[in-house]
């Protein structure tokens, strides 16, 4: 015999199958592992990089650069992950605070996952200005994939003291997150098939640099710089390869950067 179902009862249930429903369209697992991000990191008293961290493949990028607390925009450069990609770069400079910023990737081509810098950015810093705090931020930020397919995005942004000075930096260097992140050893992986990564870092003064890399028990596996190096940006490529020349197992890895008796750590991830 079939029960007689209150009619508020039916609806209730309705109701908790359609939000059900919506909620399997709308956190697919592209969604759930999605995870773009642009942020800003100052290079020097006049640089600021431009980085980015994505999960998707983006093929081309859109935002606009503000600054405040006397801080005078000039041009943005390809560099980093696309600063040898064939990168086109557009901008308009509307004043001297507002800069408006188009990247695109060449044709039916786009940049894989991981993460570190995509550009930089030339500024000054006017002096006499009111305030003690000079601000460059991100508006209308929008990124593509190659079908121009919008992508998910978050935007950082930077903030710093007038009164430290170009020598008032927390450091004198800056280390760069690798790309691409993760990486792997051999051809037709999920992530590319990268063979390599690249570490960069930026020396804003001469010094005595040591550039290591340890595993997670924190044991350095490959030693890739020890001498006294030049103010400048370098690059360097790692093969996940250990100081006996055999290639490493999976896992997490460490780019450790120690200039003088200052360190900065980046988390790398190597799949074979």
């Amino acid at each position: 015999m079939q029960r007689n179902i209150p009619y508020e009862t039916r609806l209730l249930r309705r109701s908790v199958t359609a939000c059900f429903l919506l909620l399997l369209v709308f956190f697919t697992p592209s969604r759930l592992l999605s995870d773009n991000r642009l942020s800003l990191t100052r290079a020097s008293g006049t640089e600021i990089l431009i980085e980015l961290s994505n999960s998707d493949p983006v093929a081309g990028v859109q935002f606009s650069l503000n600054a405040r607390g006397g801080v005078v925009l000039h041009d943005v450069t390809a560099s980093g992950r696309i600063g040898s990609a064939g990168w086109q770069v557009f901008q308009f400079l509307k004043d001297e605070s507002t800069l408006n910023v188009v990247l695109l990737a060449p044709y039916r081509s786009s940049l894989s996952s991981g993460s570190g810098a995509i550009g930089t950015i030339s500024v000054v810093v006017s002096s006499g200005v009111e305030g003690d705090t000079a601000r460059v931020f991100f508006t209308g930020v929008v990124i593509c994939d190659a079908d121009a397919k919008t992508l998910e995005v978050g935007a950082g942004e930077l903030a710093w003291s007038l009164r430290q000075g170009v020598d008032g930096l927390s450091a004198c260097f800056v280390l760069e997150q690798n790309y691409p992140n993760p990486f792997s050893a051999r051809g037709g992986s999920a992530f590319g098939g990268n063979p390599s990564t690249t570490i960069a870092y930026l020396l804003r003064r001469p010094a005595q640099v040591q550039l290591a890399v340890y595993d997670v028990a924190g044991r350095r596996v490959k030693s890739l710089v020890s001498r006294h190096q030049l103010e400048g940006r370098y690059a360097l490529t790692w093969n996940a390869d250990g100081d006996g020349g055999s290639t490493l197992a999976s896992g997490m890895y460490f780019a450790r950067l120690q200039v003088g008796d200052q360190v900065s750590i980046k988390k790398m991830v190597f799949v074979k």
